[in-house]
Order: structure tokens, then sequence, then C-alpha cells
């Protein structure tokens, strides 16, 4: 990358995030335990003898899958990649529909020399140069696909990449349930000459918080064609979140989301990306405010999207209307006063007003939630500092929604390390807080420790709880202590159809150390089906220790 483009990117970065936060990222950045993915990305990538097995399958459903790629004054050597990686797929049902809105041939010469020798790959040259969404459309109205696969003109396809979306069809949707299927993969990023592999995202399963704030699904995602003819594609006014726009609406169309945990894409950086230079685009990320502001109103829990320093991801804030009755049970006497402090009783501002009780209790009475007279408990261990004001807010805007049932905050201890971000089960019961151990400055992988999101479990230490919930699932269990007692609580309001959250924009402090607890096999023998399962909120690629997370394993 050229000097002047090296002094726009780091200007920028200084302007988004001032010095401090600049050298903590740096900071990060430079610790990541990814930056050795580079020396053994092959082994995130099928053997020959694979393929070959691949390519001899033959599966019970093998629709045809049609993959658009609308194209733009592409560079040879990038196009040229693009469609030998398509060709190469070891699933060879496809179509590869390149609809071009250049004003020059340089597309149309490339394109049509790979047709002459191979019917699967079609052209179009489009009318005009409509913008990314109309193009895209162009290259939908070519497609013959019962699914349609999404690709930048610039990236590449890994050549297990169709085979794997095949098979999640055949493994993981009924018949009836095809017709909604929408997948996503994990992926990484190469730069502009193809030879160094870098920043491996491994992804979460369908996570519906996390994609109110960001879209990660991004690349590579396919879809049926009757989600295509009811959303009616992309929307121009969204370009630059054209995409997030048409997730987000697939989405509320009833989209089934699955996701194959394998790195299926290289996301190609260079100083003409969306990944290289993402600061000069900023209205994509305006485009994005407004999809997910769309979305929230259209399903019914308005809020309001802002950009962040990090672009891509954006911080909601949903808005309290009405009364809203609060019981805090505190452990410690100094956390009710300086709750009461803050609120009082009856505490009112603009739109709202919450109407709080506070209650006394240790965590050996676990039933003093029947005694509540709050829609929401606000749970308060007796290790746990609140610093700041208006925390009770942040995880109330959470808590409103109907299908949450818990929300928690982030829980940092003395020694400004994370303690808990949310945890993480794994296939032997333990329970794992996420990120512990992590600075309390940094962001964590993909920003995953500061962005709402849904997670499996979460602890009582500083947790809202609708009521209604523990009523319907029965409260707490007797037979289990600390983590696995709210870990036994969360699956059971999993189960019920409700989501467990982490809020990390709220914050607590603990005074104390995390201890971890040995399973109780009782626990193993309730839940050991869930456990059979890798934890859909986390990925399989990556290590589950004790204060050990987010660090890939190196070898599939």
């Amino acid at each position: 990358m050229n000097i002047r483009y090296q002094y726009r990117y780091v200007t920028g970065l200084l302007k988004r995030y001032g010095f401090r936060g600049l050298v903590f990222k740096t900071l990060e950045r430079i610790q990541s335990p990814m930056l050795s993915y580079g020396e053994c990305y092959t082994a995130y990538l099928p053997t020959e003898s694979e393929l070959q097995w691949q390519k001899e399958t033959k599966f019970d459903y093998a629709p045809l899958v049609s993959i658009v790629v609308p194209t733009y004054e592409t560079p040879e050597t990038y196009l040229r990649e693009l469609i030998e990686t398509v060709q190469g797929q070891s699933y060879e049902n496809f179509e590869l529909c390149l609809a071009d809105g250049s004003q020059s041939d340089v597309v149309a010469v490339v394109a049509k020399e790979y047709a002459a020798k191979d019917t699967r790959i079609r052209y179009k040259k489009l009318e005009k140069n409509g913008g990314i969404s109309e193009n895209t459309n162009g290259g939908f109205a070519m497609a013959k696909g019962e699914f349609i696969a999404l690709m930048d003109h610039d990236d590449l396809l890994v050549k297990n990449a169709l085979y794997e979306m095949i098979r999640k069809l055949n493994l993981a949707y009924s018949k009836e349930e095809r017709a909604y299927a929408m997948i996503y993969s994990d992926e990484d990023k190469i730069n502009g000459d193809g030879t160094q592999y870098s920043r491996p995202h491994f992804k979460p399963d369908y996570n519906p918080q996390f994609l109110r704030h960001n879209n990660y699904f991004c690349h590579f995602l396919l879809f049926s064609a009757k989600l295509l003819e009811q959303t009616k594609g992309l929307r121009k006014e969204y370009d630059g979140a054209q995409d997030y726009d048409f997730v987000l609406r697939c989405v509320e169309a009833g989209a089934i989301v699955k996701h194959v945990p394998k790195i299926l894409y290289h996301w190609r950086i260079h100083e003409g990306s969306t990944a290289g230079n993402s600061a000069d685009k900023a209205y994509a990320f305006d485009n994005g405010c407004k999809a997910i502001e769309a979305h929230l109103n259209r399903i019914g829990e308005p809020g309001s999207a802002n950009v962040t320093a990090n672009l891509g991801v954006y911080q909601v804030t949903y808005p309290l209307n009405g009364t809203y009755k609060i019981t805090v049970i505190a452990e410690e006497q100094k956390q009710t006063e300086y709750l009461k402090k803050c609120y009082g009783t009856v505490y009112t501002k603009d739109s709202y007003t919450l109407e709080i009780e506070y209650i006394q209790a240790d965590s050996s009475d676990i039933n003093i939630w029947k005694k509540c007279g709050g829609e929401y408990i606000f749970y308060l261990a007796k290790p746990i500092s609140i610093k700041e004001k208006g925390l009770l807010e942040k995880l109330l805007r959470h808590c409103q929604h109907e299908k949450i049932a818990a929300v928690s905050a982030k829980i940092i201890n003395k020694k400004k390390r994370v303690s808990s971000c949310g945890y993480i089960y794994r296939r032997d019961g333990a329970i794992i807080p996420a990120f512990y151990g992590l600075r309390a400055e940094y962001k964590g992988y993909f920003l995953r420790a500061v962005i709402p999101q849904n997670v499996s479990v979460v602890s009582m230490q500083c947790t809202m709880v609708k009521k209604a919930v523990l009523e319907e699932v029965g409260g707490f269990c007797e037979e289990f202590q600390g983590t696995f007692r709210s870990a036994d609580f969360c699956l059971k309001a999993k189960e019920a159809g409700y989501e467990i959250m982490v809020a990390p924009e709220a914050v607590a402090v603990t005074t104390d150390t995390f201890s971890f607890y040995k399973r109780p096999d009782e626990f193993f023998e309730r839940w050991g089906m869930v456990f059979m399962q890798s934890d859909e909120c986390y990925n399989s690629n990556l290590i589950l220790g004790m204060a050990d997370t987010y660090r890939m394993k190196g070898k599939k």
C-alpha cells in the first residue's frame, strides 16, 4: 500500500480512537493469538483427497446454486482468480452469474473467454452502472438456481465452499425448511496479491442480538430463491449496507439461519476494498444505521442506531417508556445504599419511571424472588460494586424485550481485567467465563467483548432477570451452587424459547477472583443432551479452556 494511503489510514484511526485508544488497539492487535494464523491456515483447508471424496459424494438433495457476482472494472487478475476458484469447487452443480456494470470491456473480455469454455459461466453486460444494489439485482435476474450465493468481485472461495453449504442443507434442514434456508460461514482475509492470510473470523452460530449490532454474516452467504422472491432483492437506498438490510429483512421473512463453522471464503484486503479503506465509505455506515433502525421498527422493538469508532459495529439504544417495576436483591447494605442514592424508590427521567423496591438477601435464599414485587429482578452479589450511574437502565433497555429472559453486565476485576463477559459451556459440562483475564481496555476477538450479544449462560452476580420467566421455568435449582445454579436457569429459559444476553456497555467491578467450580454430576446428567453440541454462541475452531477463550486450536 502506498504512503499516501497509509497516512490516511493512520490519521483516520487517530481521529476515531484518539491517541490512547489507538495505543490500546495497537497493543491488542500485536498481542493477538491469531497472528500465527498465516503460518497454519492450510490446516483449515481441505486436502486433495478430501476434495476428491467430496466430488464423488452424491447428495440426496443437490440443487443448482447460482453464484451472483456484481462486477465493476474488476482487475483482470482478481477476476481470473475468482472464476477459477469457483470452477474448482468440489460441488459442481452451480452457475456463476457475472453482472457487469463496467464502462470498459475489461470484465467482458475475461468473462467471455471463460464462458466460451464452461457453460456454467454466464455473463451479462448491464445497461448502466446502477451501483452495488442494482448491479446485484441484475445478477439475481440472471439466476436460475434454487439457491443463490453472493460473492464480491475481488474475493475468493475455498474449494469446498459449495460442498459444505449443500451438506448443511442436507443435514440440518427438513424438506419444508429448505425454502427458508440461509447459511453463512467463517472467513479470513488475504492481501492484494493473495500471498498472506490473516484475521480468521470464527463466528458464532445464529446470534440475533449480535446481528443487531454488526453484520457478522458478511461472506459467504447462501439463501433460497424463495427468500429472495419474498424480500424482492437489494434496495439502492441502503447501498454500502445493502447486504445488511437484506439479511435483516430475510430474518423477518422467516429465514432459518444456519452456520458452517469452517473457513470457506477469503476476503481480499487492498486499497479499493471495503476491508482496506472502510473509513472512506462513511455513507455505508450511515446506511447501516438506517437498516438497523428500519428492522427494529418493523419487528416492534424500535431503537436508534449510531456509528461507533469501530466501523461496521453499531451502538443501538432502545427507548424506555412508561413505568417499570424493579426489585433489587443485593447481598450487601452498601450496594443498596449506593443504588438508593442514585435512584431512590421512584426515579423519573424523560419518558420513563422506575419504581424500585430493595431487598437484602444472601445467595442461599434462592426463592426470595417469589416475594419480589417487581417485574424485573436485579441480582447483585456480594463482591460486586457498581461504579457508574445508569447501569439499571442499560440492562433494562434490553431486558424489556419479549424474548429476553436475562441480561448480565460485563464484570471487571480489581486488576482491571475481565472476570466475565457471559459464559460458555463446554461439552463436558464445564462453564467457562468468556474473555477471562482480558485487559479491560481491550475489545476482544472481533469486538466480542464490547458488543451486546446472546450468550448461553450468565451468572447472577450483576444480572437483570424477568420474574415471569423465573415463574415459568420454576426458578433456581437447590441441587446446584454458584455458576451451575445460574447455568441451569439459563438453559431452562433457552429451552423455553427465551434468550440470554450480555450487555458489555454495562460494567461492574468485582473484588473477588473467579473460582472454577467442579461440575456436579447431576448437572451433566440433566443437560448432557445440550452438551453433545458445541456452544452455539462460540465456535468449535476455538479453544475453550479454563481462563482461555477465543484462541484458535490451530488444527482441524
